[in-house]
């Protein structure tokens, strides 16, 4: 596989959309799990073009190289199985999150 700007450019993309879609996802399995106060605030609503984002860059690159992107998607389940797109997802989020006062 060859390494040009493209391929880089939406690797690094994929990975930040799949770092916010994975911090929304958990913050929603903890409400619904009750370990989140009730009244504590979640990610505004249009956080949902991350997943949409995350999901066109993975079909461009299988249409760009079928194999890389699958390599992709497995280091994106150990990161998300270990808490590292999770942290990065709520450093990249907290600007966007609503202040419980």
């Amino acid at each position: 596989m060859q390494w040009t700007p493209p391929i880089i450019a939406l690797t690094v993309a994929y990975f930040v959309a799949a770092s916010v879609d994975t911090f929304d996802t958990r913050l929603i399995q903890a409400k619904k799990a009750g370990t989140l106060p009730p009244d504590q605030p979640m990610l505004p609503g249009w956080t949902i073009a991350f997943t949409l984002a995350m999901w066109a860059i993975f079909i461009t690159l299988i249409y760009l190289n079928w194999k890389y992107p699958l390599a992709l998607f497995a280091v994106k389940f150990v990161l998300k199985v270990l808490p590292v797109l999770e942290t990065i997802g709520n450093i990249l989020m907290s600007p966007f999150k609503p202040r419980k006062y």
